[in-house]
């Protein structure tokens, strides 16, 4: 049975998604919809899809799961064109790193007949190098699935298989826990380098320190260069959160700058010893191996579990 997957936005991750699924079973068919051109040129060339449309409702009405990766209000108007334009026992999954705002979306705008699943891809450090587009992004990578209340089981099942299928971990989450982990571990870094960047460049000279940076800055540099699309939006999106960590924030800088202006050497290497300690701790627990199946076998579970779902009658 062939299995029909549309992929709306194919920008880094949507082109990468769609390599991953072709790579876990070739009774997938991929429909490609973005209004850039260029991706969907990529997206063929690459083979992440078998088609494309230009019409969103036509790339969508057939597909027993539609991917979305966009910008926030460019999912807004997605949910609300795609509202009544689905088949029933279709699944909608998004990819925002925000999920309060997007879970409040699906449900006022979708019809029962579909189910949404909140998601959010978080590649693994190995991966975070790579700026094309491939299926090894999702491999080793956390799925956050967010699921609302009421979602019929079927549809989670189908989410966490697929999650399995591209290689990648699921994990159901709350939204407003999901928003405070990604308010800490993504938004506070990339302000961070924002300030950071805004303070040098903005102090005379500038264009001199330039020729000293090095690996250090380079890192910082990457945040800003690999911000999601729309980062201003997904920030606002999560300005509660974000305020709580920058004020924690704030008052550790505040911290550092008594320290070094009361010259006290020994507070200062103690902070020091405890961040590293901390850090080896999250590298480690970051590195632990995952349990990965076989190519063969995970193409056979795949169909076994996501497939073979669409031939069992299950009560609504």
């Amino acid at each position: 049975m062939t299995v029909i997957v549309a992929i709306v936005g194919l920008g880094l991750m949507g082109t990468s998604l769609g390599l991953a699924l072709k790579a876990a079973s070739s009774e997938i068919t991929i429909i490609g919809h973005d209004p850039e051109t260029a991706h969907i040129a990529r997206a063929k060339k690459l083979g992440a899809i078998d088609k494309s449309h230009w019409n969103l409702i036509s790339a969508c009405e057939q597909a027993n799961c539609v991917f979305l990766d966009l910008g926030l209000e460019a999912i807004e108007s997605t949910l609300r064109a795609l509202k009544n334009n689905l088949k029933g026992r279709t699944v909608i999954i998004d990819l925002a790193p925000v999920k309060r705002p997007v879970m409040v979306w699906a449900e006022d705008m979708l019809s029962e007949a579909v189910q949404f699943v909140g998601g959010h891809i978080v590649r693994s450090r190995q991966s975070l190098g790579q700026t094309e587009p491939s299926a090894e992004l999702l491999r080793g990578a956390t799925f956050y699935l967010v699921a609302p209340e009421g979602i019929a089981p079927w549809a989670i099942e189908m989410a966490s298989n697929l999650a399995l299928a591209v290689g990648a971990k699921p994990l159901y989450i709350d939204a407003a826990e999901h928003d405070g982990i990604v308010a800490a571990t993504l938004g506070l870094p990339l302000l961070g380098a924002l300030a950071l960047v805004e303070t040098i460049k903005t102090r005379a000279g500038w264009q001199e320190r330039a020729q000293s940076f090095g690996e250090e800055f380079a890192a910082y540099a990457n945040l800003l260069l690999n911000a999601p699309e729309a980062a201003t939006d997904l920030l606002l999106a999560n300005a509660d959160n974000l305020l709580y960590w920058l004020d924690a924030y704030a008052k550790k800088v505040t911290e550092l700058c008594q320290a070094i202006s009361a010259q006290n050497q020994q507070t200062l290497r103690d902070m020091f010893a405890e961040a590293q300690k901390t850090c080896i701790e999250w590298l480690a627990t970051g590195d632990k191996p995952r349990s990965e199946l076989p190519a063969e076998d995970m193409k056979a579970s795949f169909q076994a579990m996501f497939l073979g779902s669409f031939g069992r009658k299950r009560p609504r």
